[in-house]
């Protein structure tokens, strides 16, 4: 789950439990604010109708004009609802039944029931020549409730639109406040495997300039750790070598002497032994070649795959010949940018591979040449082949198929994968010829402009 998300999936219910509270407040403040406002309503009413009290003879008379009659709210016949009555109780006008208010104000509210509806009535104190009149006005609470529920639904709908508001800039702030963090992502995306470079610090938010500095630091002690590795694999490689040639030297040697005949089994049995250490030693030291940061493609030059395996097939003839193994080439002009110290490497462990799986009698060939994706490098033989759930692990270091051939250390096809990477590259491993053995390619890019091979 992304952060934003998270986010907003934390932040969504809080944001909705506050829209309900304000939605509370603001209605329990438009209840305030309505009565009020009714009531002033009603209490100008309730003025209207007591200037239209008058003393006559002595006696207190309250005349109704057409325009108050017309006008009035309530009533059973649409009139107003009211009740005016003397100093002493009398009934002047309106209805006898309907309650009044009996609070200290003036005019004092009440709600009340009347005729099996829900009234609001003001009642209003006037004092006249006769004494202190009251007069008693009332309107239906329905009006109120209507206001107020319109009221309440349009709070609802405003504070529903404020939330996704602030969902919406907030998600928009989160997207952006993470922009730098998607940024380094496309940069350590985008970087080789063993690019080591420490990222820019000086266009970060202060808030991502740990995060920046914390991964610079690892670079750092990664780097300094794949040099150190380097280093340990390259020194021991060159270190075993040189007295492994001169052991192999002298045991071949030996081998020659009529004096050694006797013990010719058990000397080519220690020859071979010493065979496979320095093949693993100079496995290691094409691994320690291809590894490194500096054989970047930036330092490569134009290199002739024709030529390449030419020399390589070349150089393995004789081993072929002795094998019973028909090796041969189909080599078109193709031109590459790369290290020719590598490519050979990489072209001595795919054709090893062939010849150390291939029975006596069968074929080998290597190919060069362009296809529609550019150069290409190709070792197909008619062995056992590779199944296709091994395809992934063989090319891990060290990993050898189960009734594997021969005692090889499990690091040629790890080479080849990794020179293929350092050149970006492709290496894949298919099937032969009508599905039978294996076919090993390595696609190169599309060729470099003509140069001088190396």
């Amino acid at each position: 789950m992304t952060i934003r998300r998270r986010l907003l999936l934390m932040m969504g219910p809080a944001l909705g439990l506050l829209m309900l509270i304000a939605a509370l407040i603001d209605y329990r403040i438009a209840i305030v604010a309505t009565r009020n406002s009714y009531d002033q309503a009603l209490t100008g009413v309730a003025h209207a109708t007591a200037a239209l009290l008058s003393t006559d003879s002595g006696v207190l008379r309250f005349a109704t004009p057409s325009p108050l009659r017309a006008g009035a709210q309530g009533g059973a016949n649409g009139d107003l609802l009211y009740l005016i009555s003397g100093p002493d109780g009398r009934l002047i006008a309106g209805s006898a039944l309907l309650p009044t208010a009996l609070g200290a104000g003036n005019p004092a509210f009440a709600d009340v029931s009347f005729g099996g509806r829900a009234l609001r009535v003001a009642t209003l104190r006037v004092t006249t020549t006769q004494g202190i009149a009251r007069v008693t006005v009332a309107e239906p609470t329905a009006l109120r409730s209507q206001a107020l529920h319109a009221m309440l639904i349009g709070d609802l709908l405003v504070d529903f639109f404020e939330l996704n508001a602030v969902l919406l800039l907030l998600s928009i702030g989160v997207y952006v406040s993470l922009r730098p963090i998607r940024t380094l992502s496309e940069q350590v995306e985008g970087r080789a495997p063993r690019e080591f470079q420490a990222f820019a610090e000086a266009d970060v938010p202060g808030e991502v300039r740990p995060l920046i500095l914390a991964v610079n630091r690892l670079l750092e002690l990664l780097n300094d750790a794949n040099h150190a590795q380097q280093r340990f694999i390259a020194d021991a490689a060159h270190q075993l070598r040189t007295p492994l040639a001169g052991l192999l030297a002298q045991l071949e040697l030996l081998l020659s002497k009529p004096s050694a005949a006797a013990l010719k089994s058990d000397l080519s049995s220690v020859h071979r032994a010493i065979q496979h250490v320095a093949h693993s030693a100079n496995q290691l030291l094409s691994l320690a070649r291809a590894e490194p940061l500096d054989t970047l493609p930036a330092h490569f030059k134009p290199s002739e795959l024709q030529e390449r395996v030419a020399l390589v097939v070349e150089r393995n003839l004789d081993r072929a010949d002795l094998a019973g193994i028909d090796l041969g080439a189909e080599a078109a002009p193709a031109l590459v940018l790369g290290d020719a110290w590598l490519l050979d490497d990489l072209l001595n462990n795919l054709l090893d591979n062939a010849l150390i799986y291939t029975p006596r009698g069968g074929r080998v060939t290597v190919r060069c040449g362009l296809n529609a994706d550019g150069a290409f490098i190709e070792v197909e033989d008619n062995g056992p082949g590779v199944p296709v759930a091994e395809r992934q692990r063989v090319r891990e270091r060290f990993y050898r198929s189960a009734g594997s051939p021969g005692n090889g250390s499990g690091l040629g096809l790890a080479i080849v994968d990794e020179i293929a990477r350092v050149h970006q590259a492709q290496f894949t491993i298919l099937s032969g010829a009508a599905g039978r053995g294996a076919r090993m390619r390595v696609q190169f890019g599309a060729p470099p402009e003509a140069g001088a091979p190396s």
